[in-house]
């Protein structure tokens, strides 16, 4: 019988109250109790983390960052799994039997006492396992013996409520984070100065970050235009497409402080003027975010 057969048959084996070291068919297996189970939540509208403790193995984190997949992680205190491929497979709970194991991933695993993590669905169908009362399961070989099997349980014991904070977080979370925010370029038609329902739209979630993230200090407005037309006008084209991005800011209630802008004509093209795609990408307005200093 090949390894992921025997896996899965052992974990269609376990029951939730079992012992962490089961002496008969060489199973580790890590997770809390009735009396020790805990979800803790931490969060804020830049990330939501949900913190789940496995005595004597480590953490179990849920985290969702603004603008970012959900990620789980799975952080060891030691090593205890050892290199090879990861099960992760949410378990039916010791009162339905019968119900077999269902796999959500198996991915390779380097060993040496490194975090197990995946994101996207997987993260979000181990959260929909939890709530429908199952036990996701963290499962590998043993980093001291191959012939043993480590299973890192995740308890649903006291999960519902603090899942129903998490969500809370979840939607009060930014829609982008500062790496999606901190560079914009704001693209225009020839010897174009209006802004777009898009340019509208992207200026929003920037004015929108800009309100809710005390760190950022400035916001750099530069203006671009392609090489077509005569330099005095170039620079007077940049110069209205910056205002234009400037005071739509500013009527989103961007403090005038934070703002520095910023005029170039045709100096800086970002590509070749050479063809009609480069010209189209140096027709620009570009909004830059600094942090302060100490941030």
């Amino acid at each position: 019988m090949g390894k992921p057969q025997l896996l899965l048959i052992r974990a269609a084996l376990l029951l939730t109250a079992c012992s962490p070291f089961m002496h008969a068919n060489a199973i580790l297996h890590y997770q809390s109790g009735i009396t020790d189970s805990e979800w803790l939540l931490s969060g804020d509208i830049f990330s939501c983390s949900l913190t789940h403790p496995v005595p004597h193995y480590g953490e179990g984190h849920f985290i969702k960052e603004a603008g970012e997949p959900m990620k789980f992680i799975l952080q060891p205190q030691n090593e205890k799994l050892g290199p090879g491929q990861v099960y992760i497979i949410s378990q039916a709970p010791s009162w339905s039997p019968g119900v077999k194991p269902e796999t959500l991933e198996i991915l390779t695993y380097p060993g040496y006492g490194l975090t197990v993590e995946v994101g996207g669905m997987v993260a979000e169908r181990m959260l929909s396992s939890l709530d429908r009362g199952r036990h996701p399961i963290v499962a590998g070989t043993a980093w001291e013996n191959s012939r043993e099997t480590v299973e890192v349980g995740l308890s649903n014991i006291n999960f519902a409520p603090a899942y129903n904070e998490f969500r809370r977080c979840l939607s009060s979370l930014l829609p982008v984070n500062y790496d999606q925010i901190a560079r914009t370029a704001a693209l225009f038609p020839t010897n174009g100065v209006d802004l777009t329902d898009r340019i509208k739209s992207r200026l929003d979630l920037v004015a929108l970050y800009v309100s809710s993230d005390p760190s950022v200090g400035y916001i750099y407005i530069d203006g671009h235009t392609d090489i077509i037309g005569s330099r005095r006008d170039n620079r007077e084209l940049s110069k209205l497409r910056a205002e234009r991005v400037t005071t739509y800011l500013l009527q989103k209630g961007v403090p005038a402080d934070k703002i520095i802008s910023r005029y170039h004509g045709e100096r800086y093209p970002t590509v070749s003027n050479n063809s009609v795609a480069g010209r189209e990408r140096n027709r620009r307005v570009t909004i830059r975010l600094e942090r302060s200093e100490g941030n």
